[in-house]
This record gives structure tokens, C-alpha cells and sequence, in this order.
């Protein structure tokens, strides 16, 4: 019985798009358009299950409900097996794709929003700027291997973007941590919007929570993908039980989620997660 969360929708591509070096747009069709709807979130990802029922997740760069059409922006760096599939695919090759979901909560009173986002997110970053209500500041930080991968959007809002290239995204670690630490946010009530590599969102998120004081409700930051993953899943493997037990002591101890993701951050980073 598949879930919501399972690749259940028939499509196939329809058109590819080569959009800078590290990145390919991918229009798919639905069979049965009717039967998919969009979250209406501007970072809604989904599964793709492509070729001997391999799965990723990706964001929908662009939902169109006349035609039936899902792009998706894949990064085709180098290795891989879904970048790969992205380089190679052909207009007519089968994919079924799962239900969108999304995390972009900016709270009512939020004067400013500040993006920070790799190549991963680039494309949710995108969205979100490009629905942004006119007088609407925000700050995209993003992380690209290099300056050819820069876009550009329309939007309403009062933009800027501070572009870094060559860090991150699989080639060294992160920038986007340090950039955080190092510069002073703006006055009065924001929102924080962050996603990327996994280590790296745990060191944003631990900045955000305990530096900055933030609350829940201010701040989403997703990990996207793990570097180094099959060194990360077996020394996880090794810490698995003592991680579920602390989650579960923190729990029963009454702790608010917040205060339990702190304690198995904190138990994560001590396995040398």
C-alpha cells in the first residue's frame, strides 16, 4: 500500500534544459495531471524514482497545473547516480514522482528573510524569491562551484545575493557556516530560510538556536544531502542505538523537540557526525 511519501504518479521528460555547468532543467509531463497538486510551498521537494527504482529527492523549480509540467533542476556534478541519469536523460524516459511537500514558513512579522542555500537549494531559493510580495527585503547567500553557475530572477522584493564560489557542494566544506557567524544580521524581527549539506545546516541551525537565541517559528533549515554519506551511514550505524535511546530519555523527560534535535545534534557531533 503506497504512502504519501512514495513515487506513485506516472510522468516522463518531456525537455531538458542545459542552464549553467552545474546545472540541467528537467520538464516532466504527468500522465494523469489531475491526480497531482501542488503544496503551494516555494521549496516543496519530491521523490524521483528513475531508472532500476532509484529514488532522490529534488525540489519542484516550477509546477504548471495547465500543461501537467514539473521542472526540476538537477546539479550534474561529477559522480553520482541521479546526476548521472540527469546528464543522460532522453525527451519519453518514464519516471514516477511522489507527493510535494514544503518547509517555507516565514512568520507574519518578519521585516527581512535571509536565504542561505548550495547548489542543492538554489533552485527553492529561486522560488522563494521569485514569489516574494513587493517591498519584501531578503538576502540570498549562495553557494555555486563557480561564477558561471550565477542566475538571475524577477522578483518584487528588494533583493540581494551574495554569490560564493568554489566552496561547498561536495568540493570542500561549507562556507555558508562561517559567512553566518561573521556578519551581523539586521535589526528587528526575521526569518531564516537554510538548506544544503546535512553537517553543514547542523552548524547553522546550532548558531541560529543557541548563538542567536531563536526560536522555532523564526527559522527552517533543512539538510539536503550528506557529504562523505556511506562513511556517515556506517559510523551511524555504530551510534544508532545510544542515539534512539537519547532521543527517546529526552522525550520522556519532557523536552520540547527543539531542546531534543540540540541533544542529538550535540550526541552527533560528539560520534563525529
Amino acid at each position: 500500500m503506497p504512502t504519501a511519501e512514495d513515487p506513485q504518479f506516472h510522468a516522463a521528460v518531456v525537455s531538458t534544459t542545459h542552464l549553467s555547468p552545474s546545472l540541467r532543467r528537467i520538464r516532466f509531463g504527468l500522465a494523469d495531471p489531475a491526480a497531482f497538486a501542488s503544496s503551494g510551498d516555494p521549496d516543496e521537494r519530491l521523490l524521483i524514482e528513475f531508472g532500476d527504482d532509484h529514488r532522490r529527492s529534488y525540489t519542484v523549480r516550477h509546477w504548471d497545473a495547465d500543461t501537467g509540467s514539473v521542472d526540476i533542476d538537477f546539479a550534474v556534478h561529477a559522480g553520482g547516480r541521479a546526476a548521472e541519469w540527469a546528464r543522460a536523460a532522453e525527451p519519453g524516459e518514464p519516471v514516477r514522482l511522489s507527493h510535494p511537500k514544503g518547509w517555507y514558513r516565514p512568520p507574519t512579522d518578519a521585516r527581512w528573510q535571509l536565504l542561505l542555500a548550495d547548489l542543492s537549494a538554489l533552485p527553492a531559493a529561486a522560488r522563494i524569491i521569485e514569489g516574494l510580495p513587493q517591498g519584501t527585503g531578503v538576502h540570498l547567500v549562495a553557494e555555486i562551484p563557480e561564477p558561471a553557475d550565477e542566475q538571475d530572477w524577477a522578483t518584487d522584493a528588494e533583493l540581494t545575493v551574495t554569490w560564493l564560489h568554489d566552496t561547498g557542494n561536495g568540493r570542500t566544506p561549507s562556507a555558508l557556516p562561517a559567512w553566518l557567524r561573521a556578519h551581523r544580521l539586521q535589526d528587528g524581527p526575521g526569518y531564516i530560510w537554510s538548506a544544503g549539506e546535512t553537517g553543514a545546516s547542523r552548524q547553522i541551525r546550532r548558531h541560529v538556536r543557541r548563538e542567536l537565541g531563536w526560536t522555532a517559528e523564526r527559522f527552517d533549515i533543512m539538510g539536503y544531502w550528506q557529504a562523505d554519506k556511506e562513511r556517515w551511514l556506517a559510523r551511524y550505524a555504530e551510534v544508532e542505538p545510544q542515539i534512539e535511546a537519547l532521543t527517546m530519555n529526552e522525550l520522556s523527560a519532557g523536552r520540547s523537540i527543539d531542546e531534543v534535535r540540540d541533544a542529538v545534534d550535540d550526541a552527533l557531533e560528539q560520534a563525529g557526525l
